[in-house]
């Protein structure tokens, strides 16, 4: 194909994606080897700032109080929306690896370092090898879809020859 002919391709592929993902559908995939997201939210420490903040709001004297008070009042509900709207935790699952969220930046796994993963009903954990500790994916406490990451996780495990243990069956 000629080059204009591909960036045409490439324009239409994005457009059409942008108005799938608005519309729930999952995008059409002019890469078959992209990895697949599976975001959650992170409900705990979420709450917890929010109930900081609601403490602070609750203790708050009938005396005047000064503004740094309200502005840390104010920050402990921002940092409580922001963790539970905008830093979700994730799974991405890629052809040879696995990735999430750590604390200040990615931590990539690959099927070397993986002893098994366990499919149980609401959950998803992958044991490691080594002391690390493992990872646990549920769908109770941070809302991931565990069944279409069970699916995906089965499809890897079998592609790289890691172990994959089904306790719903």
């Amino acid at each position: 194909m000629s080059r204009k002919w591909e960036r045409m391709v490439s324009k239409n592929a994005k457009k059409i994606n942008k108005d799938r993902s608005k519309k729930g559908i999952a995008p059409i995939s002019t890469d078959p080897d992209r990895p697949e997201v599976f975001k959650g939210r992170s409900i705990i420490l979420a709450a917890f700032f929010v109930l900081v903040s609601l403490f602070l709001l609750a203790t708050l004297t009938k005396t005047d109080g000064d503004k740094m008070y309200w502005y840390t009042t104010c920050s402990y509900l921002i940092v409580g929306l922001f963790i539970y709207f905008v830093r979700r935790p994730y799974l991405k699952v890629s052809k040879t690896s696995l990735s999430k969220r750590g604390l200040a930046r990615e931590l990539i796994l690959t099927p070397e370092n993986i002893k098994e993963i366990v499919y149980s009903k609401g959950q998803v954990i992958i044991d490691l090898n080594g002391k690390s500790p493992r990872w646990v994916y549920t769908q109770m406490l941070n809302r991931f879809d565990v069944a279409a990451m069970a699916l995906r996780l089965k499809k890897f495990a079998e592609q790289n020859q890691v172990a994959f243990v089904d306790k719903t069956v």
